[in-house]
């Protein structure tokens, strides 16, 4: 049922004595309005008035009306009764008074309905239509009145919702703060509105702060700052918010489920799911709050609970599809293949462009070397956001691993043009530009990740272990191949092998045979448990012992682009970058 067919009226607080009387009952209440008629709304002619005013038993008949009203279509009644008083003819007080309490009549009802839609957590089906009859009286109001601070507080708040005049916005807030005067709330609530409305980070950060100053323990304001600053990474100030609007409202299930993403993502995970739990104890039929939880949940291990939690949200939404992709990464994760492949085809089923699922079933498929079908579900979510560097730095490193360099070049580079200081992306294209034999284009692209991560071991290897094999002159420097191989070591305490033997090789390319044959034994005693690496291993320390350097320079011949269908996607869902298989070599991928 909509809420335009079961609002009921709580009692009225308008005084219709004067002008001046019902602009104080638009801005605070009064506390005449539970007085008796006959003290104060009896008019200022009183229910004695002279029988020469026709419009007099209309007008008291509307008093009786107005004050008896129960149901959102009472205050047509009361409309109508002063209507036809004022029709029939008062003398000029009345009159006054019949217009006063035509225009309160009005604001009590536009009040209602705003109430009706900021007053709940759950959005009515039809708020765009219950915003229009607010609307409709507002304007009345704000036409037979202009100097009603509330009304046009109203007006801001209500064309502030999605679809809205922004600009009428604006400056109804700005008219209701030269109104109001200092009322703390409702100047919070004017400025709250144009906390919404700003497009400025800094501005828009101003005005929130500005409404908690004046009005700092009410729920709705510190709500809108907290979620304002959950969006923005602010996640222990976040909490500091979304917990005082919890205590204000403790039977508000949104406030709590806000509260709870704010403990989760601030790592607060016990808090988290308390708050969570709170959020589904006071609805308990909503899914969202019983995902999060899963997800701690998960987080925490308790995968049996967590898919409890899943189930019972799937009961509730049957085909709920974040459910299913839910239960399908804790599938995933556990290993459960089958189950959790299940669940993504059956999301796919009905919504084939949905990305989370896409990208959790090429995952899939880049775990199992399945590179083609992997690479299928990416180019679906790259062509439908061709902008996105971390899904085209995703696709660079399936095309990596296919063995397709010159694909995988491309890709990573629209990355890089969209995000310069992408570091998986830049050191994906160095390894891609190493595979078909460009040392100078890897040098290029290695020098700038090793800016961006200057104690990376596999950086600092790589870059090493090119300066001192490269057949290219220009690329090759022995000396300060020694300095970033040293340091490598010590990185990685002197237990990598590969990265051991990179330091022979520049020990060997600066001319000092002597430690490139130490350094390689080491790598050699330190050994490999895989065959080739060995054999390897071996061959360098045979080419030291005979006062010959490594040379080295990796040619890939370019597989066949994959074959097959591919699917779209609209989620913004990104995935992280998939982990090839585990190179040889530094720059191998296969």
């Amino acid at each position: 049922m909509s809420i335009l067919n079961r609002l009921s009226c709580r009692p009225m607080i308008v005084v219709w004595a004067c002008s001046a009387g019902l602009a104080q009952a638009v801005d605070q209440p009064v506390a005449d309005a539970e007085k008796p008629v006959a003290e104060t709304a009896a008019g200022p002619g009183g229910r004695q008035a002279a029988a020469d005013q026709p419009g007099q038993a209309d007008l008291n008949e509307a008093i009786d009306a107005k004050l008896a009203v129960a149901e959102l279509d009472d205050f047509a009644r009361v409309l109508d009764l002063c209507r036809q008083a004022i029709d029939k003819g008062l003398d000029e007080e009345s009159r006054k008074f019949a217009e006063d309490l035509y225009t309160g009549t009005l604001i009590d009802r536009a009040g209602m309905l705003t109430e009706a839609l900021f007053g709940t957590a759950r959005v009515d089906a039809q708020w765009q239509r219950i915003r229009a009859f607010a609307m409709r009286d507002l304007e009345e109001a704000a036409g037979r009145d202009p100097k009603l601070g509330g009304v046009h507080l109203m007006i801001a708040r209500l064309q502030a919702l999605p679809e809205g005049d922004r600009d009428r916005a604006a400056a109804a807030a700005a008219k209701a703060l030269a109104l109001i005067g200092d009322d703390k709330l409702q100047r919070g609530q004017a400025t709250q509105v144009l906390a919404e409305l700003a497009q400025d980070v800094r501005e828009k950060a101003a005005f929130y702060d500005a409404a908690v100053e004046l009005a700092p323990r009410d729920a709705d304001i510190r709500r809108a700052r907290g979620l304002f600053r959950l969006v923005a990474d602010q996640f222990d100030a976040a909490r500091e918010d979304l917990t005082v609007a919890a205590e204000e409202s403790p039977r508000d299930a949104s406030v709590q489920e806000a509260l709870g993403l704010a403990c989760m993502m601030g790592d607060r995970l016990p808090e988290a799911r308390a708050a969570f739990g709170r959020a589904i104890e006071l609805a308990p039929e909503a899914v969202g709050p019983l995902l999060q939880r899963a997800r701690i949940l998960a987080i925490e291990g308790d995968r049996e609970q967590a898919l409890e939690d899943i189930d019972r949200a799937i009961d509730l939404e049957p085909g709920n599809p974040a459910a299913l992709l839910l239960r399908a990464r804790i599938n995933q994760q556990v290993g459960d293949s089958d189950a959790a492949l299940a669940d993504i085809e059956s999301i796919l089923a009905d919504r084939p462009d949905m990305a989370g699922a896409l990208e959790l079933r090429g995952l899939m498929a880049a775990e199992r070397e399945d590179y083609a079908a992997a690479i299928q579900d990416f180019r679906r979510l790259a062509a439908r956001d061709p902008d996105d560097p971390a899904i085209l730095g995703q696709l660079g490193m399936l095309y990596l691993a296919a063995k397709q360099p010159r694909e995988s070049i491309r890709r990573f580079t629209r990355a890089l043009e969209l995000d310069p200081e992408n570091f998986p992306c830049r050191r994906g294209r160095s390894d891609a530009a190493i595979s078909i034999g460009d040392h100078p284009a890897a040098l290029a692209d290695l020098e700038k990740v090793l800016t961006l991560k200057p104690d990376d071991s596999s950086v600092l290897n790589n870059l090493a272990w090119l300066l001192a094999t490269s057949p290219d002159d220009d690329v090759r420097d022995g000396k300060r191949a020694i300095e970033l191989a040293t340091k490598a070591c010590e990185e990685t305490d002197w237990e990598e092998a590969h990265i051991i033997s990179t330091l022979a090789a520049a020990h060997a390319e600066a001319g000092d045979f002597e430690n490139a044959r130490t350094v390689s034994r080491r790598a050699v005693n330190k050994g490999s448990d895989k065959d080739e690496v060995t054999a390897q291993l071996a061959a360098e320390l045979a080419s030291y012992e005979a006062g010959k350097p490594w040379r080295e320079r990796q040619t890939c011949e370019e597989a066949d682009e994959p074959a097959g269908g591919v699917k779209t996607s609209t989620s913004p869902e990104v995935a992280e970058p998939a982990t090839p298989r585990e190179p040889r070599r530094p720059f191998e991928d296969g």
